[in-house]
C-alpha cells in the first residue's frame, strides 16, 4: 500500500477548500457488525489510518472546480431541490457488503448489486453538471463502496489482505433509501473526511 490517493487529492484540492458531495452514509447499525469484525485487523497496521465510524460513506458525486464557499445559498437551494427530484423518482433498496478488499490506497467494502446505486449517481450527476458545468463532475469513485481506510504510509498489501481473510468473512445488508448532500472538509494529516450535511435527500419507500 502507499500513499496515491493522498497524493492525488492534495493535487485536486486546494488546502483552503471544502467541496460540496452527495454521500450514501450507512445506517451505524446495519454496518455495525462488519465494522466490529474488521477493526481490530485494521488497528495492527501503522500505515493505515482507519476511518472513524461516524465518517464512513460512499461517496456518489463530488463537485469539482469551485469551492463550496463560492456556491451561493441559492445555488444551494436550487440543488437540493433538484436533486430531491432525482431521489423522489427512485425506490429505496438494498446492497449488500463483501469483503473487505486491499487497494493500492485504501481498504474498502464493495456494495452489491451495483445498478440502482449507479443509476442514482448519473442522475444526481445530471442535476449537478448542468448547474455547474459537465467539468465539475467529472470525478469518478470507481464501484460503489464504502471505505475502511486509507494508507499513510508504504505498507505490504498482502500482509493486510491475509490478516483481513483470517475475520469470519462478515456480511451485511444496506439499506439506500435516503442520501446526504454535504460540505467535506479533508484533514491530509489524520486522512479523514469530515462533513456537514446540508440536505438530507430521501428515496420513495
Amino acid at each position: 500500500m502507499d500513499t496515491f490517493m493522498l497524493d492525488q487529492l492534495k493535487l485536486r484540492w486546494p488546502a483552503d477548500w471544502t467541496k460540496l458531495h452527495v454521500y450514501f452514509v450507512p445506517d451505524p447499525v446495519e454496518i455495525r457488525p462488519v465494522i466490529d469484525a474488521y477493526r481490530s485487523v485494521l488497528d495492527r497496521f501503522d500505515f493505515i489510518a482507519r476511518q472513524p465510524d461516524e465518517w464512513l460513506h460512499s461517496t456518489m458525486m463530488v463537485i469539482d472546480e469551485i469551492s463550496a464557499r463560492n456556491v451561493t445559498s441559492d445555488q444551494r437551494a436550487e440543488l437540493a431541490r433538484r436533486l430531491r427530484q432525482v431521489t423522489a423518482e427512485m425506490p429505496s433498496f438494498k446492497v449488500a457488503c463483501r469483503s473487505a478488499v486491499v487497494k493500492r490506497s485504501s481498504v474498502s467494502l464493495e456494495m452489491v448489486p451495483d445498478l440502482r446505486f449507479n443509476k442514482l449517481i448519473d442522475g444526481m450527476k445530471a442535476v449537478a453538471g448542468d448547474m455547474f458545468g459537465q467539468k465539475a463532475v467529472q470525478y469518478s469513485n470507481g464501484r460503489p463502496h464504502i471505505t475502511l481506510a486509507y494508507a499513510t504510509g508504504d505498507g505490504d498489501s498482502d500482509v493486510v489482505q491475509a490478516s483481513l481473510r483470517e475475520v469470519l468473512d462478515p456480511r451485511t445488508e444496506l439499506t439506500v433509501d435516503c442520501v446526504r448532500l454535504v460540505d467535506v472538509l479533508v484533514d491530509t494529516e489524520l486522512v479523514q473526511f469530515r462533513w456537514e450535511e446540508l440536505a438530507k435527500l430521501r428515496l420513495t419507500h
